[in-house]
């Protein structure tokens, strides 16, 4: 039996209703190495150009601009941290906020060091002292607070306004020589920005460009700008940054909502108010990383120091990438670049937000000029930490849309206010314009159970010639709705091609592309077997299985994993085993949950460890609970929620309490392959300390499975359904 321990976790989007009782069934362990696992999102255990993690760099680069900031040394420096604490859900729900404001107050703060706090943006504060009817300002003092502005107003906490007033108030009545300031609540770097202010929650988030705003407004050079807030140590944020200040510190991956560990850097802080910055970054990243070893083990962590001086460098470099990268994909080698971008080390993957690390996809593409951009990257990121698990995670990721296309809009429309490099921008564009192309024109389809209705053993539905994915893309494009239809039209494609393709139309070169480079395989069953050739095989990105139960009314999605295996001819063979994942909280009586594989890790060819996600509520709250699988069995990693009010990415939230009702959610469909709506499972489990995963039988269920095969362009092919 397999025992578990709750910690923090992930994300989904849920609707409620009363559906499926599968309790009482026989349970069987899953064994991890029983399936075969050759793609997906797959991870190493080793660095791809050797780890970073631990390296400080003093050294500064020739020909960049000087630091802002003037260390005057032997302890004579005035240092003012300004913390900027929207509490959210964190602190209402959880204490996080309170908690680090503690550890601050733990530390032996020198008088020449001001730790001034502006919260606000919660229900509810844990400490009493803390006004949760308006916005406050405080200074932390060791081992207590201090009230200096019991009003600062009601503003939201995502207001750059509100921002920069609180720069100026720290600027003006706590001067320093040097200055930081340190963002705490969630984010979501370049696809969302930074906050969520719980009592404003249709304010969204405050945006890069935001953040720029309110820093060129408040008109303050920090010594560096820190986020304790997920996903903020992106390569687009960093150059916004460069004309506000020396250093960022930043997390490429979701925080653990234990966030920072104030207490040893402001004790480093204030011993030496002189300490050079990259050793202050070292030990906030040394803290942090060390104290979610120890409190939140199964959760991954990064955080790095950036020189932002640097960045220029960095800037011109990535300019000359994007531009070789564009060639590439307009030369007949878009494969080149989807094989980079699909194997890169990626971030929040659950969200979809498509934020990758930019030195692990720049090294897989073979060219002088990506070559030249990992160096330059290298040199500029000065430190950096991350848990093992969070290997070919250097230090700066960046926007580069693969899994979905949502965000390109609201992105690039980000990089036109912030000044992000135009030829990335460019880039970006054209790459996505070969992805939603393949998309329009592919036989795919966006529902697995529309296979089960009726199956073209032709999948690509087009001709494929050059010619008629032309003619297809251009009626696309103008917005002819029978032609949208035709070709399994996604409301994700709304941005319109229109924006994607520019000259790639005129040239033609996408539409050969196209013609040449599609999947066409048979994905009828034949004798237990699909055969696909070497071809064939090259256009798939990504394969899973999918378990359906057929109720006697529609079909409930199970989720997908990927275990299947393929034959030395290169057939993929029938599945079958008959077991699902199950959850139980006395390790007797079971129940059939819903579970959707994430990434693995491997080392050579051995699997060391499985992650995959699990749609719940807890408490009524709709949420993700992670999962993760290894030699030592089945657990929890995390919890955490889903916003529909801000295109911010949660931090893994606090542990669950006793007497906590846990419900299972899942998709429906009826019989036509139409979704109906996302449903809660009859029964659910009530959290008393433990919580057992594992295997059942599910052979006495109406069940229907199929193969999904995701080709290079994210279109997803299924093939008929195994009873």
């Amino acid at each position: 039996m397999l025992k578990n321990r709750f910690t923090k976790g992930l994300i989904l989007l849920l609707v409620c209703c009363l559906l499926l009782p599968v309790s009482g069934c026989k349970q069987q362990e899953r064994g991890l190495y029983d399936y075969y696992y050759p793609s997906g999102t797959t991870y190493t255990t080793q660095w791809k150009l050797g780890s970073n993690v631990g390296k400080l760099d003093s050294t500064v680069a020739n020909g960049v601009r000087a630091k802002y900031t003037n260390i005057i040394g032997n302890n004579q420096d005035v240092v003012t941290i300004m913390v900027y604490m929207c509490g959210s859900d964190l602190e209402s729900n959880g204490a996080m906020g309170s908690y680090d404001i503690q550890e601050m107050a733990s530390a032996a703060i020198s008088d020449k060091v001001n730790v001034i706090l502006f919260t606000g943006g919660t229900t509810k504060w844990h400490i009493n002292q803390i006004s949760t009817k308006n916005n406050a300002i405080y200074q932390v003092f060791e081992g207590k607070l201090g009230l200096l502005v019991e009003n600062a107003g009601n503003a939201a906490m995502v207001s750059p306004s509100n921002l920069t007033n609180f720069i100026e108030f720290c600027e003006t009545n706590f001067p320093a020589n040097r200055y930081g300031l340190i963002l705490w609540d969630h984010g979501s770097g370049s696809v969302g920005g930074y906050g969520r202010d719980e009592k404003y929650p249709n304010n969204g988030s405050m945006s890069l460009a935001g953040i720029d705003k309110a820093l060129t407004d408040a008109d303050v050079k920090f010594d560096f700008i820190g986020f304790d807030a997920c996903l903020m140590g992106n390569t687009e944020t960093a150059l916004m940054l460069t004309e506000h200040a020396d250093y960022l510190v930043a997390s490429e991956e979701s925080e653990p909502g234990i966030g920072w560990y104030y207490t040893d850097w402001l004790n480093a802080l204030s011993k030496n108010t002189s300490i050079p910055t990259v050793e202050l970054g070292k030990a906030i990243a040394d803290s942090f990383v060390s104290t979610c070893k120890t409190k939140t083990p199964r959760q991954p962590a990064t955080l790095s120091v950036i020189d932002l001086a640097e960045m220029e460098i960095v800037d011109a470099k990535l300019s000359d990438f994007s531009k070789s990268a564009t060639q590439l994909i307009q030369n007949q080698q878009y494969k080149t670049v989807a094989a980079a971008r699909s194997g890169a080390r990626e971030f929040a993957t659950s969200a979809n937000v498509d934020l990758v690390d930019l030195v692990d996809m720049a090294s897989s593409i073979d060219t002088p000029e990506a070559k030249e951009l990992v160096s330059s990257l290298l040199n500029c990121i000065k430190y950096n930490n991350t848990t093992s698990t969070m290997t070919n995670s250097y230090g700066l990721s960046i926007y580069f849309p693969y899994r979905s296309s949502k965000y390109l809009k609201t992105v690039t429309s980000t990089y036109d206010e912030i000044d992000m490099n135009a030829d990335y921008s460019r880039c970006i564009r054209n790459f996505a314009a070969y992805s939603t192309g393949g998309q329009v024109s592919s036989g795919g389809s966006y529902n697995a159970t529309q296979s089960f209705q009726s199956y073209n053993t032709n999948n690509y539905q087009t001709q494929t010639s050059s010619d008629s994915i032309y003619q297809l893309l251009n009626l696309f494009t103008s917005g002819s709705q029978q032609t949208q239809q035709q070709s399994n039209y996604s409301p994700l494609l709304e941005l319109g091609l229109n924006l994607l393709l520019g000259t790639l139309m005129n040239s033609r070169s996408l539409t050969d592309y196209i013609a040449e480079n599609h999947f066409d395989a048979d994905l009828t069953w034949k004798n237990g077997k699909i055969k696909l050739t070497e071809k064939q095989w090259s256009m798939v990105d990504d394969l899973k299985v999918n378990v359906f139960i057929d109720d006697g009314k529609g079909y409930i999605d199970m989720g997908c994993d990927n275990i299947y295996d393929i034959d030395a001819k290169g057939n993929l063979l029938k599945i079958k085993d008959k077991t699902w994942l199950a959850a139980s909280s006395d390790g007797e009586n079971w129940m059939v949950i819903p579970y959707y594989y994430l990434y693995c890790t491997k080392d050579g060819e051995k699997v060391v460890s499985s992650v995959g996600r699990v749609p719940v509520r807890i408490n009524g709250v709709r949420a993700n609970m992670l999962l993760q699988l290894d030699d030592e069995g089945i657990e929890v990693a995390g919890i955490n929620y889903r916003y529909d009010d801000a295109d911010v990415v949660a931090k893994y939230t606090s542990e669950l309490n006793d007497g906590d009702k846990i419900e299972f959610i899942a998709g429906y469909y009826d019989y036509k392959g139409n979704y109906m709506a996302s449903y809660v499972l009859d029964g659910s489990i009530t959290y008393h300390g433990n919580l057992y995963f594992g295997d059942v039988s599910i052979a006495d269920y109406k069940t229907k499975s199929t193969y999904q095969f995701r080709d290079i362009y994210q279109q997803n092919y299924w093939t008929t359904p195994m009873e």
